[in-house]
């Protein structure tokens, strides 16, 4: 029978679009209405995801002996490691977050740099409805790849205020003059700190020499604070390029300075597009649940927070873990190298609505998928709350189901 979905959440991407027009047969998706490449893919993958099977060494086994497998590797662990859940419902997140406090594992969102900047010097930030009705100056620095989404141009042409917003960009890359923007601004990597801090000194009129700023010229900086002050409302939209480096809380830390200085006069406000492997809501749930918002470890029987020794990363590259768990659809995104390397040479554990084929998992469980087989909660990038809905039926258990299961077959043994 034919079944027309209005508002359907995609969980695709720190977006969460919730403009979606989905026809169902009552077993399977036969459309999609939806103005983005990488959505349309995401309900694509729904036929694919069903017919996954619980595997041990890539061999075919039950659901029950999975899980069981799983168990035994986590009882043979001393310092288990649990990543991933991009993606993941709230109720997986926080199922995992269980998991680790009955087992003493470490747990990590990938977004340790942003929360210890946060944790310094806070927080002004504001949702996406406000940017697209309010700000009449918006800046994004290190989101190129975000700016030039379908769904975000979109949604930000909605406002009252487009005819009259001024967009500037800062990246390593010129912005094409014919792309909307007011001012480009081309800043090597690894400059962001100085850039900043000259812009906090101009706007308190203090003078600058020629070139003093890793290249540019005191006009282009002189342009952009011209652009502040006329300015009513600024946002700040930074990305991934601004977050590089073992260093990049410090950025992050000096541009809440830098807004902070800002809103003496008028309104602004940062807002943080995560990286591919960022979570936006598991560090949430994290914080509800421990206190700490990432890289907190249980093996003391308390959680305990460290962004640089308990970081999935730092752990996986010094072989201080002997197992690890994954969760989600892209529970490898926002590794190094190196830390592959070494996860391939551990037992693994993945649990998700995809099959990670570059990676030999020791005990792997597919799930089926949060917004299209299961209803829950994903957070959007701006810290909103999205309902997502389970439209389509499916054997395979969730995330949170698989992670409780594993749970309680500890508790058993």
């Amino acid at each position: 029978m034919k079944n027309v979905i209005e508002d359907v959440a995609c969980a695709s991407c720190c977006c969460v679009c919730d403009d979606a027009r989905v026809t169902t047969d009552g077993q399977q998706i036969t459309e999609v209405q939806t103005t983005c490449p990488q959505g349309q893919a995401w309900f694509d993958w729904s036929p694919q995801s069903a017919l996954l099977q619980p595997s041990i060494r890539g061999t075919a086994v039950s659901h029950t002996e999975a899980i069981q497998r799983a168990a035994e590797l986590i009882q043979q662990a001393q310092s288990p490691l649990i990543y991933g859940m991009y993606q993941s419902a709230t109720d997986a997140q926080r199922a995992a977050i269980s998991l680790a406090d009955q087992i003493g594992a470490t747990i990590d969102t990938g977004a340790a740099s942003a929360t210890r900047a946060l944790q310094q010097a806070g927080e002004a930030s504001c949702t996406l409805g406000e940017v697209r009705s309010r700000a009449d100056l918006i800046i994004y620095w290190g989101a190129d790849a975000f700016r030039s989404t379908e769904c975000h141009r979109n949604n930000m042409n909605q406002g009252e205020s487009v005819s009259s917003r001024k967009i500037v960009t800062i990246s390593g890359e010129k912005t094409d003059d014919s792309d909307n923007v007011d001012q480009s601004i081309v800043l090597a990597p690894g400059n962001e700190l100085e850039l900043i801090w000259c812009l906090r000194a101009l706007l308190k009129d203090i003078d600058l020499e020629q070139n003093a700023a890793s290249g540019l010229s005191t006009t282009d900086l002189q342009s952009l604070v011209s652009l502040i002050r006329q300015s009513k409302y600024i946002v700040f939209f930074f990305g991934p390029e601004f977050k590089q480096g073992p260093f990049a809380h410090h950025n992050i830390e000096a541009l809440s300075l830098l807004v902070r200085e800002i809103q003496a006069e008028r309104r602004c406000h940062t807002l943080n597009i995560p990286g591919v492997g960022e979570t936006r809501g598991a560090e949430t749930v994290l914080a509800w649940q421990t206190g700490y918002a990432a890289s907190v470890n249980f093996a003391a029987g308390y959680p305990r927070y460290s962004p640089r020794e308990y970081s999935a990363n730092q752990m996986l590259e010094q072989t201080e873990t002997d197992l690890c768990i994954l969760v989600g659809a892209q529970p490898l995104s926002g590794l190094s190298e190196l830390a592959l390397e070494r996860l391939a040479e551990i037992p693994v554990i993945l649990t998700g609505p995809a099959v990670q084929e570059q990676l030999e998992t020791e005990a792997f469980l597919p799930t089926g998928i949060s917004g299209i087989h299961f209803p829950g909660v994903i957070y959007r990038l701006d810290g909103t709350p999205i309902p997502l809905r389970g439209y389509l039926p499916t054997d395979l258990p969730s995330e949170a189901d698989v992670l409780n299961e594993i749970s309680a077959q500890l508790k058993r043994a």
